[in-house]
Parts: structure tokens; sequence; C-alpha cells
């Protein structure tokens, strides 16, 4: 009865902001409007309600006033959006309208962008997001804009940028858990003439944790470490030619692999040896050792915009180099079963060229090229109950050809259509295995969005995505097959966008269907291999409604509602899956929350001295999720509710905050051992109730 009176709360919210929306008048009485958040999902500055896209998108100010640092916030503000941490500092899973992330040797489901720069390895989504200008998320396939892996979406960063007059800013914050951050940044001209501008920015953190081993002497597991830099020079050669350069280096350190056993440990031996009968409590954190990891990575890249007069030349060359590692127990009981050692190094160097014409015009198009080289070596080695086990050890290179282009036309005054496309041409190389293999697909999508007056847009979207195909990191004695093939979708989407009462509400809504082939998705074994097997046929609907009002000048309201279903429709038998199909057939892709439905209230009342007093309460509600391709094992809906108190002026603030007010526990991830031969399935923790305090100075 609980759940059921959530799903009717949910649908009235969001009829009834539609429903006035759609009645609205301007006779509404003046006031102050919400802001129109400015993107540029199309590489062309527009406001978000002219984009026929379903877009979540954050400002300068919201990032501060949400503390987004890094994409876990981002996804709890986001509908369809999930981002969990788990196993170790740079390993995470990201869901995205069922979409989900592969880890190990498989890549993300979105194109992480920052700057328009793409993050050429999976373990960059977790790194820091400081001194942010905008984030933009932008859900369904994007390959035509957004590059390889852009099948569930894209999710793209802008930093502050480089400033003709100098600027400063410093934020420090103390939490629990002895969890200490200081942010600073500084910008200014570096030619007397403006022609030279630099910005640079730093972020240091220190933790010790809250998770504690109650089996090793109560130690704290979640503890890190982390030091993050970024260097910009932004050169005005002429009133053409700009260069943009940008360099960022960080290092993460910190826990690794605290997952609480969810079952008791029962280890099988080959007969005639007994099994080995652990009876371990479950639910505890209880490894035999404390776990530890690292990511260190550096980027650098240079951006060149050419105005030609009819339109822009734009290059992008990048290069990525990125290190990491983690020694952890595997089996994660007390019992000293199985450990593991993981080393993971890559090199990339990506190559983008894009020609766009000019805004402002009926047709506006943008077409290029793109190459990209990645070489990349992983480890997995493996102690079963002491005995070293020969690694799972894969030297792997990769290359990718592509062709983009988007063209956007109006047919009439109301009316604009949008014919995008992408061509990949992917070839991964196993030298390990001596194994090589071509994936190509084209990506179209088209568009139509119709403005129908009165700040009301509608738009109906089919688009094409894709993801290529691979190689397993296989470990002797491994069962799952040497490598897995690509996947794609196709996805159908309708959406509103509008506003009323003068702009204090303004609101969207995107319904969507996906017709998924050959879905990927992430296992592994006690041996130490890292798969990804092969969906064949799935399908996935739902929808998001989100809108901002602002009912009174000093009261702000933000909602966003997110509700995902899924089947999977077909399925065979795969090495090394043990659970047979015919469980497996008919369940619901597992991953995303059935529902997610975020709120923010923020009220701003005026002190003396020019000083306000911002008070915000965020609550967030996901609701049941699957871990398991067989549906066997969920995670129950649960809610969180994050407070903040803040004295702000225009040169400082100081904001109180609460995360997870209500102590609620909850499993981030899970593994089932009947899908990964361990001994016992794994959960990975959510983080407990933390108090913490920041000051943000800036002239």
């Amino acid at each position: 009865m609980r759940q059921k009176g959530f799903y009717t709360s949910v649908f009235a919210l969001s009829v009834f902001p539609l429903a006035t929306v759609a009645n609205a008048r301007e006779e509404a009485e003046p006031g102050i409007a919400i802001e129109e958040i400015v993107v540029s999902a199309r590489y062309r500055t527009e406001s978000l309600s002219e984009v026929p896209d379903s877009i979540t998108a954050f400002t300068a100010a919201e990032v501060e006033r949400y503390r987004i640092e890094r994409i876990n916030r981002v996804a709890s503000l986001t509908p369809n959006l999930r981002f969990s941490d788990d196993q170790e500092v740079g390993v995470s899973t990201l869901v995205i309208r069922g979409v989900r992330q592969n880890r190990g040797t498989g890549q993300p489901p979105v194109s992480f962008q920052v700057d328009g720069v793409s993050a050429t390895n999976n373990l960059l989504t977790t790194q820091e997001l400081f001194d942010v200008e905008r984030i933009e998320v932008l859900r369904g396939p994007q390959g035509a804009l957004y590059g390889r892996n852009a099948i569930g979406g894209a999710v793209l960063v802008t930093t502050r940028q480089p400033t003709a007059e100098p600027e400063y800013r410093l934020r420090v914050s103390a939490a629990e858990g002895r969890d200490y951050v200081l942010a600073t940044s500084a910008s200014g001209p570096l030619a007397d003439d403006g022609s030279l501008l630099y910005r640079a920015a730093l972020r240091v953190q220190d933790r010790e944790g809250q998770l504690e081993n109650a089996f090793l002497d109560n130690r704290l597991v979640d503890f890190k470490e982390s030091t993050a830099g970024r260097f910009r020079l932004l050169y005005s050669a002429t009133d053409r030619l700009t260069v943009d350069i940008r360099g960022q280096y960080a290092d993460q350190e910190g826990g690794s692999g605290y997952f609480m056993p969810a079952s008791e440990g029962v280890l099988p031996l080959p007969p005639p040896s007994p099994p080995i009968f652990f009876g371990n409590p479950v639910y505890q954190i209880q490894s035999n050792v404390i776990g530890e990891s690292f990511v260190t990575f550096s980027e650098s890249s240079v951006k060149i915009d050419y105005d030609l007069g009819w339109s822009v030349l734009t290059s992008i060359t990048s290069y990525t180099d990125v290190e990491s590692g983690n020694d952890q127990d595997l089996d994660q009981t007390l019992v000293d079963a199985i450990n593991i050692l993981v080393d993971d190094d890559s090199q990339t160097l990506a190559q983008e060229l894009r020609l766009a014409s000019m805004d402002g015009t009926t047709l506006r198009w943008m077409g290029g090229v793109y190459y990209f080289s990645q070489d990349r070596f992983r480890s997995l080695a493996t102690t079963f109950l002491g005995v070293p086990v020969p690694p799972a050890a894969q030297d792997l290179s990769l290359e990718n050809f592509a062709a983009f282009g988007n063209l956007s036309y109006d047919l009439s005054e109301h009316l604009e259509l949008t014919l995008a496309f992408r061509y990949d041409i992917e070839t991964p190389e196993d030298r390990t295995q001596g194994r090589r293999e071509t994936f190509s697909e084209l990506q179209p999508k088209l568009s139509l969005a119709y403005d129908a007056g009165d700040d009301l847009l509608a738009y109906l979207t089919v688009g094409r995505g894709f993801r290529a195909g691979g190689f397993n990191n296989l470990a002797p004695g491994s069962s799952f097959e040497p490598s897995f093939d690509k996947e794609s979708l196709v996805s159908y989407e309708a959406g509103l966008k509008a506003s009323a009462y003068g702009g204090r509400l303004r609101g969207g809504l995107a319904l969507y269907y996906i017709d998924y082939t050959d879905q990927q998705f992430f296992l592994f074994d006690q041996t130490g291999t890292q798969a990804n097997i092969n969906i064949p046929k799935s399908e996935i609907l739902g929808g998001e409604l989100e809108f901002a009002a602002q009912p009174a000048d000093s009261l702000e309201l933000n909602v966003g509602v997110g509700f995902v279903d899924s089947e999977i429709k077909e399925y065979r038998d795969v090495a090394g899956v043990l659970v047979p199909g015919d469980a497996i057939i008919g369940s619901k892709v597992p991953g995303a929350p059935v529902w997610t439905l975020n709120l923010s209230l923020q009220h701003t009342l005026p002190l003396a001295n020019a000083t306000d007093l911002v008070s915000r309460l965020d609550y967030e509600h996901r609701g049941k999720t699957y871990w398991t391709l067989d549906n066997v094992d969920s995670q129950r809906p649960y809610d969180l509710l994050n407070l903040s108190l803040a004295l702000t002026r225009q040169r400082w603030e100081a904001r109180f905050f609460v995360d997870n007010l209500l102590e609620e526990d909850y499993i981030e991830w899970f593994f089932a051992a009947r899908f990964i031969g361990l001994p016992a399935d794994i959960a990975w923790p959510s983080q407990p109730r933390q108090f913490g305090l920041e000051v943000s100075l800036r002239y």
C-alpha cells in the first residue's frame, strides 16, 4: 500500500505542473523569473528550453549550492541517472536509462567530456569536479555530436574560463570522518593587451573515513587522499584565431574492496574434498586485509578555433596517461581465501577536426572526423588459499576512426528538422590472445521540433546508438568466452518543454522507448577474469519529468522524476554464466531504479548588511533496483535527505551541511555468488550520515 501511494503521488506531481504550464498565461503577477539556463549541447549557445533533447543542466551557482564535486552528486539530482562508487577509487558503475557501464576492459555508456575533451578511459569518470562553470547531462544516443560510447547519453563539464580581470577563489571544508578539502583558483591576463589569459585551479582532499572493519580492530576502510590540478592558457592570436591549451593532473589514493558478504561463505573444492563452510556474519565489513587502491592520470590538450567568416574550424588534440591499481581481499570474508592484485595502465591519443556553420541562420550544420588510439595493459593476479594463480593479463590496443555530422533546418518559422549521423570503425586487438576484430556501425538520428508559441516546444526524436565489442580479460581456468560482441540500440523519444507565469515555472517531459540488441553486461569470477557477455534482445521504456518553480521571490523549487521499465526478451546460455537462460528471460534489465524522485527546496531570507540566510533541503527517492539478470536479488526503495544552511554575501559564503540526515542504510551495488563463483554474495555499503562546514571566498 505504501508503494502504491508513492506511485499515486508521483503521478499527481507529474500531471499538475504540466497542466499548469499548458494553461498559464502572461497575466501572472510580475516578479523575478527563474534563471534561464544556457547550454552548448549542439555546439552553439542556446536556451535549454530550445533544445529538442532531454537535458538536465546545472549552472555555476547550482554547482556550488548543490556542492557538486563528483559525478555521483550529479546523478543524485538527475532523473534516470545512477552512479555508484564500488570497489576502488577509480572504479564506478554508471547507469543511464537502463544502459549500464562495463567495468574492466569495457567502455562507459556515456561520452564524458571536460571542456570539449572526451575522457578516454572509464576510470576518469570518477575524477573530481572543481572550478566548474556548467554541467549538462544529455539522455539518449548522442554519438553524432559527442563521439564514441555515447550510446546512452553524454555528460558535458565546462570549467570556468580564464578571465580578462584578475579573479581569485578559495574554498575550505571540514566534515565528519576527518574529511578536509581545500580548493582554490586564480585567473587573469598574462599580456597587457589581454590576448593571453590564464586560469589555474587546485583541489586537495584528505579523508580518514567513517566505515570500519570490525574484524580488524575497527580500522577505517573508506579513507582517501586526492590531489588534482588544472592549468589553462587562452591565447587570442587574432580576431579570428584562438588557442586553448589545457593541462590536468590528478592523483587519488584510497580504500579498496570493502564489500560486505551478503550471504554465508561456502567455498566449493574439487572432489573428493568437501566444501569449506565459512559461517561468516553477513552485511558487515570483514575483509581479512585493508584494501588499497590508486588512480593517477595526466591529460594535456590543445583546442584551436579559427573563424573562416562563413564557418568555424575547430581542432582538438588530446593525450591522456592513466595508471591505476588495487590490492584487496576478493572473497570479502574474514577467511583468507581469495586475494587479488590489479594493475591497469593506458595511454591514449585523440584527434578531432570539425567545421561548424555560424549561428543565426536558417540552415545550421556541423561536420567532422575523429581518430582515437589507445594502448592498455591490464593484469589481475589472484591468490587462492595462499597459492598464486596465473594472472589474467591483457595487452590491448584500440583504434577508432569516425566521421560525423549534424544539420538543422528551419522548415518554417515554428518547425525545425535535425538530421545527424556518426559512422564508427573501431578495431580492438588483444595481443595476449592474438586476436583482432573490427566493429563498425552507422548511427543516424532524426529530430523534429515544433515551437508552438507561448513558450511551448514539442519534439520527436529517433536515434541509433552503438558500443563496440571487444575481448575479455581471461585467466586460466575461466569459463567465459574470449570475446564479446558489439551492442546497438534504437531510441524513440517524444518530449515537451514549456515555461509559464512570466518564467516563474519551467518544465520538461520526455517519454522514450529503447529497442536493444546484444546489450553488454559485466561479470567476473574467482579466477580474476573480468568479462562482458551479450543479451540478444531487451526492451526499455520510461520517462523523465523535470520542473523548476519560483512561487515567491525568496523560494525556489526543483523537482525531477524518472521511470524505467524493461524486459529481457531473448537470452541464450552463455559460457561462464551459471544461471540457466529460462531464469533470465522475462526479467527486468538490472542496475536502474524503477523510480527516481529528486526534490530541492531553497529559501532565501535577507538579513542586515547585504547578507542572506539561505536554507536548503534536498530529497531523493530511489525505487526498487534489481541487481542480477534473474532479478532474484534487489535493493528495496529508500529515501535520502540532505540539508544545508548558509550565510552569503557578495564575496564570501559559510555553509553548514549534513548529508544522509536520516542515516539511511542501503546497498550501492551488489554481486551474486551464483553468477561470479565467489564464496558469498557481496554488497557495497552506503556512506553514513556526515556533518560538515564549508567556507568560500571570492575576490
